[in-house]
């Protein structure tokens, strides 16, 4: 003879379920997060943006925006270039979409960058920068690089 759970028990056991599950998830997505980048004073960090046919260069002596998407913004405030980005939440960071009307995918360029001569793996957001790094961002073909 079978033993049969009652309905109430089902539902009980159902709703466990789906909170492990939901717990689970979380945990998951909280592992995926990259880690948070300290504020600190960065000095003579150097930014230059190659467009098609036109390029950037700002250089301030000291900064707080000590990422390699914090310097490009802070540059477009102080130079009034136009940026534009979308910001995700799994995982966590930005995606440049635009700069100075340069958009992703016009003739198969792209938006990617470089600190110190080594391609960005991570959102421009979560690469820290120190004293004296240079930022660069091209607007290339993938195969291209900078």
């Amino acid at each position: 003879m079978a033993l049969r759970l009652s309905e109430r028990v089902q539902a009980v056991a159902f709703v466990a379920i789906v909170i492990v599950a939901v717990v689970g998830l979380y945990a998951v997505v909280q592992a995926l997060q990259p880690a948070a980048i300290e504020a600190l004073v960065i000095r003579h960090a150097r930014l230059d943006v190659q467009g098609e046919g036109w390029s950037i260069r700002y250089q301030p002596v000291a900064t707080t925006n000590n990422t390699a998407f914090g310097i490009l913004r802070e540059a477009s405030v102080t130079l009034g270039f136009s940026l534009t980005y979308v910001p995700y939440e799994i995982p966590k960071g930005v995606f440049v979409t635009g700069i100075n009307g340069s958009m992703n995918g016009d003739g198969g360029r792209y938006w990617q960058y470089w600190v110190d001569g080594t391609y960005g793996t991570v959102a421009a957001d979560h690469q820290g920068l120190g004293d004296g790094d240079v930022v660069q961002w091209t607007f290339s073909t993938p195969s291209e690089g900078g």
